[in-house]
């Protein structure tokens, strides 16, 4: 009758012990939720870490071996992406070791720090690539002519590559009569189309693209006027590479820039498919450091471990007194009850 009672006052919602435990109850469950979210991208990352370190080490070792890549390649530079994969697997230990161990601040700590250098250099490398894709495009719409600032960075990137290949391919030129320039035969064999062969039968793949790509179609009859004024316009400029100086256009086809002129859109297109997809995963690479440096400071910092499960004896007393047959302390019974 006595509880009767007090279930009529206007109050005995303050009585009940169950009104606090909801915010209780959903802030252990966001905790655990954040405590899952955490341990599971620092998970994802351990993993991630390895296969990026494996991967690095085999690049490492393959330039090394591969009678192309040895050319282009230089031995100190393959050492070094050797050292980087490695340490990138020594950091992925950590990563194991602070999701298994996880009263271990020591190697949440080192793990943290890790995920925030490669955050901060990815968002760097991200601002950089976006930077050079944009000014890639803008110095093909100008026909790479009077190129400045970080225009003309990505057309020295773009120089740089070609000159390279031109000097290992050991790359000629020839016309439609299988005629090619030399200094000593400086005659008037302008007669498409043109064809580039290479010595160095490893870029004969290379040598084969240019030609399908652009330069067999290269100063066709139907757009030759316009093909050819484009040509020489990129091919004069010497805002960031001096031309040679060359009478015919088989004698400027047979340099590094007569080439690159001949077939400036499609060596951007291709970089610039390299930087489209680089961009966007060095900015998914990003988010993603981001989320795991936030998740470790969680682990290090905020998270509590788990509570260790109960035994049946600690459930057994924590149940009502009722349930024993024993009538509740007077301190426990005048904490909730409230008289009218």
């Amino acid at each position: 009758g006595r509880r009767a009672l007090l279930s009529l006052h206007p109050l005995a919602f303050l009585a009940s012990p169950s009104s606090a435990a909801p915010p209780l109850a959903h802030m252990g469950c966001c905790a655990d939720l954040f405590r899952c979210s955490s341990l599971s991208l620092l998970l994802i990352s351990a993993l991630f870490y390895t296969l990026l370190g494996a991967g690095i080490v085999t690049l490492g070792v393959l330039a090394l071996t591969l009678p192309w890549a040895k050319i282009i390649v230089p031995d100190w530079y393959a050492g070094v992406t050797i050292g980087v994969g490695a340490l990138i697997l020594f950091v992925a230990l950590f990563g194991y070791l602070a999701f298994c161990r996880k009263k271990n601040k020591c190697s949440i700590s080192i793990y943290m720090l890790f995920c925030l250098l490669l955050c901060c250099t990815t968002v760097a490398s991200t601002v950089v690539l976006f930077r050079y894709s944009d000014a890639l495009h803008l110095a093909k719409e100008s026909k790479f002519v009077n190129v400045t600032d970080w225009q003309r960075e990505a057309s020295e990137s773009l120089k740089e590559g070609v000159e390279e290949i031109w000097e290992e391919c050991g790359a000629s030129v020839y016309n439609s009569d299988s005629v090619t320039y030399t200094d000593e035969f400086q005659v008037d064999a302008d007669t498409p189309p043109y064809e580039l062969r290479c010595t160095n039968s490893d870029f004969d793949d290379v040598a084969e693209s240019i030609n399908d790509q652009c330069l067999e179609a290269a100063f066709n009859d139907e757009n030759f006027d316009e093909d050819n004024t484009d040509f020489l316009e990129c091919y004069t400029s010497s805002s960031w590479w001096a031309p040679e100086a060359r009478s015919s256009t088989l004698g400027k086809l047979n340099t590094p820039k007569g080439v690159f002129c001949a077939c400036y859109e499609e060596f951007a297109d291709f970089v610039d498919a390299y930087f489209f997809v680089g961009k966007w995963v060095s900015f998914g690479f990003a988010v993603f450091f981001g989320l795991t440096f936030l998740g470790c400071c969680y682990l290090c910092c905020c998270s509590k471990p788990a509570a260790p499960a109960r035994t049946s004896q600690q459930e057994y007393a924590q149940q009502p007194y009722a349930q024993h047959g024993q009538q509740p302390p007077p301190q426990q019974k005048g904490a909730t009850i409230l008289r009218p």
